[in-house]
C-alpha cells in the first residue's frame, strides 16, 4: 500500500512537470509493477525498452511503457542486476553485482522467457560494474585486480566472453562505480571508462592503440564514494557526471572534455549518477538522487525534482529508473 501511494503521488509530480527547459521537453512517470530499485535501464526504440535492478529484477515493456511485464531469470532471485542492455524485444544481456560468482552477466533471446548464464565472475577479487555494446561487440567492466581494472569482451551479442589484458591502469583504491550501467561507454571506434575512489578519472582507448588515455576530470575523489560515476561518447570528446553520492559539499560534479582539454560544468543540484547524450552531439541529460537536469552546451536546464539512478536514450527518446520501482520516459526537443 505505502509503495502504490508513493508511485501515485511520485506521478502526480511528474505529470504537473510540463518542462520548459526546451520547448516540448517531456518527462513522465511509468507504472512499473515492481518496488525495488531499478539501476538498470536500456532503450531499444522508441517502444521497447528493458530495465533491471534488485532481487533479481528484469522488466520489459514493447508498447511504450504502456505496461511492463516482469520477466523471471532462474536461480537469480538474490543478484542486484545493475545493468541491462537490450538489442530487440527478444534478445537482452543482464549484469549482477557482487564479490565472486555473485558478478554474473546472462542472456536471453526470447523475450525473458529463458535465460543462459554466459558469464560468472569465477577471481573473488572480482566485481563487475557495467557493459556497452556497439552491435554484436561488447565490452564488460570490472574493478582493478592486480593493478587494472578487468576488461571482458564479447563478439557476437554477449553469448560468449574473453577477458583482454589490456583494462586501464588503476591506483590504489580507484574504482569504477555500479550505479547506473554507464561507466564505460562505446561510441565511434572508442571506448570510455570513468572512475572514481582515489582518482576522478576517465580513460579512453581508441580503436588500433594499444595505450589508455587518462584525463582527470576535477571532480570529488580520494573518498571511496566519489569520483565520476557516468562517462558518455560524443562525436568530439565525452561528457561526464559524478560528484560525492553521500552528498556531502565537494567541488565538481559534471565535466566535457575533449583529447586533454576538460571543462567543468558543475551540476547545480549536486551529484549525478548517470548521464545520457542525444546521438553522438548534445544536448546531454543528467540524473540523480535530487532530479534531472539538461546540459545544452551552455546552461543547465531542471527537468523535474523526482531522483532517478539510469538514463539511456535512443536518439531523442529513452527511459529513466531509480529507486522504489521509479521509472519515466523521456522525449527531448533537440531543435
Amino acid at each position: 500500500m505505502i509503495g502504490a501511494l508513493l508511485r501515485t503521488s511520485l506521478t502526480l509530480v511528474l505529470l504537473a512537470c510540463v518542462c520548459t527547459a526546451q520547448a516540448g521537453t517531456n518527462l513522465q512517470l511509468q507504472e512499473s509493477g515492481v518496488d525495488v530499485r531499478l539501476r538498470g535501464i536500456s532503450t531499444v526504440d522508441s517502444s521497447i525498452a528493458w530495465a533491471s535492478g534488485q532481487k533479481g529484477t528484469v522488466l520489459r515493456t514493447v508498447d511504450g511503457g504502456a505496461q511492463w511485464q516482469a520477466v523471471h531469470v532462474d536461480g537469480a532471485e538474490t543478484l542486484d542486476f545493475r545493468d541491462v542492455e537490450a538489442f530487440s524485444a527478444e534478445v537482452a544481456v543482464v549484469l549482477s553485482i557482487g564479490p565472486g560468482e555473485a558478478s554474473r552477466v546472462y542472456r536471453t533471446e526470447d523475450g525473458g522467457w529463458s535465460w543462459t548464464l554466459a558469464l560468472q565472475n569465477q577471481d573473488p577479487r572480482g566485481f563487475f560494474d557495467c557493459m556497452a555494446f556497439e552491435g554484436e561487440r561488447g565490452w564488460m567492466l570490472g574493478d582493478p585486480v592486480d593493478g587494472r581494472y578487468q576488461l571482458f569482451a564479447t563478439d557476437n551479442g554477449g553469448r560468449d566472453w574473453r577477458q583482454l589484458a589490456n583494462g586501464p591502469r588503476a591506483e590504489t583504491d580507484e574504482a569504477a562505480f555500479a550505479a547506473s550501467g554507464t561507466c564505460i561507454a562505446r561510441l565511434h571506434g572508442a571506448l570510455a571508462v570513468a572512475s572514481g575512489g582515489a582518482r576522478a578519472r576517465v580513460h579512453i582507448l581508441r580503436d588500433g592503440q594499444q595505450e589508455w588515455q587518462t584525463v582527470d576530470t576535477g571532480m570529488a575523489r580520494r573518498k571511496s564514494e566519489a569520483g565520476v560515476f557516468s562517462v558518455a561518447l560524443l562525436a568530439k570528446g565525452w561528457f561526464a557526471v559524478g560528484g560525492d553520492y553521500r552528498g556531502e559539499s565537494m567541488p565538481g560534479n559534471a565535466a566535457i572534455g575533449t583529447g586533454e582539454t576538460v571543462k567543468r560544468i558543475i551540476a547545480p543540484r549536486g551529484y549525478r549518477s548517470g548521464a545520457a547524450c542525444v546521438g553522438d552531439t548534445l544536448p546531454c541529460i543528467a540524473v540523480g538522487p535530487s532530479g534531472t537536469d539538461l546540459w545544452d552546451g551552455n546552461r543547465w536546464h531542471a527537468l523535474g525534482d523526482v531522483g532517478f539512478d539510469a538514463i539511456d536514450l535512443h536518439g531523442n527518446i529513452g527511459w529513466l529508473s531509480g529507486d522504489a520501482g521509479r521509472i519515466a520516459r523521456i522525449v527531448i526537443d533537440d531543435d
